[in-house]
C-alpha cells in the first residue's frame, strides 16, 4: 500500500511539472520573439498575435499565486522558464507585449 502511494504522490508531482513547464514555455516563446528583427511587412500580423498572447488579469494573477509555491519555483529553476511565469504574474509580461507593440508601430509608421 505504502509503495502505491509514493507511486501516486511521483505521478502527480511530475504532471504537475509537465502542465507548469508547458503554460511557462508558451510564455517564454513569446517573450524569445521579442529578439526577432522588427519586419514592417507582417507588421499588422504581428501586432494581432501580440495582442492575442496578452493574458488578462485573471490570469495575471493566478500565475503570481502560482509563482509563489516553492515547488514552481523549482520547475522553473529546472525548466528555465521561471523567469517568464515571473513575469505574466507580476503584469510584466503584458508590458513588453505593449512596447514590442509600440516598437513595431513606430518602426513602420503604423498608427
Amino acid at each position: 500500500m505504502e509503495s502505491t502511494a509514493r507511486f501516486a504522490l511521483i505521478a502527480c508531482g511530475l504532471a504537475a511539472i509537465v502542465t507548469a513547464s508547458g503554460c511557462a514555455s508558451k510564455y517564454a516563446k513569446v517573450e524569445d520573439s521579442f529578439a526577432q528583427p522588427i519586419d514592417c511587412t507582417t507588421a499588422r500580423a504581428d501586432i494581432q498575435d501580440l495582442l492575442a498572447e496578452k493574458v488578462d488579469k485573471a490570469t495575471e494573477a493566478a500565475e503570481g499565486l502560482k509563482f509563489a509555491l516553492p515547488t514552481t519555483i523549482v520547475v522553473g529553476a529546472i525548466t528555465g522558464t521561471g523567469g517568464a511565469e515571473s513575469d505574466v504574474g507580476t503584469g510584466e509580461y503584458n508590458r513588453k507585449i505593449d512596447e514590442r507593440i509600440a516598437n513595431i508601430k513606430s518602426t513602420c509608421n503604423l498608427q
